[in-house]
This record gives structure tokens, sequence and C-alpha cells, in this order.
């Protein structure tokens, strides 16, 4: 654990894959909130507290930031569940991965829209011939 690394720190602007943890003080969630918004976006926002749709700061975190996963009280569960797509946003990746949501991210998804003319006024006037 890093306590209060400095913003400009190689820890803080590239990606972390290992046991390192940035611990971050702050005096309100707002703050916490505004320190958020102002870096590209995360992999994950991870949020520890009371679990309750009451709970204002949980509210503002999950509505005011934007992350590939919001999650509660955990830190990595989500990864292994496979029934919630998994991916980031902007710069931390694109599309999902797991159950159908990896299964449409690894497909070509062709729309298909078929409309049938009517041979009858005034449809008929549509499409050619114009007769």
């Amino acid at each position: 654990m890093v306590l209060n690394p400095s913003a400009d720190s190689p820890l803080m602007k590239d990606e972390i894959f290992g046991p390192i943890l940035p611990l971050i003080t702050f005096k309100n969630i707002d703050e916490a909130i505004t320190f958020v918004n102002n870096r590209p976006k995360p992999l994950a926002t991870y949020y520890y507290g009371s679990n309750s749709r009451w709970n204002i700061n949980l509210n503002k975190v999950e509505k005011q930031t934007s992350s590939g996963a919001f999650v509660v009280n955990d830190s990595c569960t989500q990864i292994l569940n496979n029934d919630l797509p998994f991916g980031g946003v902007g710069m931390s990746g694109y599309g999902r991965y797991h159950g159908l949501a990896g299964f449409n991210e690894c497909s070509n998804l062709k729309s298909v829209f078929r409309k049938y003319s009517r041979n009858y006024f005034p449809f008929n006037l549509e499409q050619a011939p114009f007769t």
C-alpha cells in the first residue's frame, strides 16, 4: 500500500498489474469524485461502505463517476462472475466479455431490415417505378 502518492507519479499514471494499492485520502466524497472524474476512466470503481440504497455517498459515486464496472465492498469477484459483462470504458478498454456479452463482442453482429413493398396507392409512390 502506498499512502497518498503524487498524482504525477508513474504509479498514478500507469495501469497497475500487481499487489500495489495506492491509498488517497480525501476530506469529503465530492473531492474524491472530482479526483476520479479529472482522470481517464478507470476499469472499475470500488466503493467500500454501507451498501444501502439510502447511502448518499454510495449513490453519488455510482451516479457521478464512469467506469467499466462499479463494485461495492469487493475488489475482484465481479471479474469471476460469468453473468456480469467485464470490460472498460475509454482508455481502460473497449468492449465486454463473459457470457452473452463476450459472445456478442467476439461476433460480427449484422443488422437486417426488410421492408416489404406495398403495390397499391399511395404506398407505390415510395419506390421506383413510380406508376
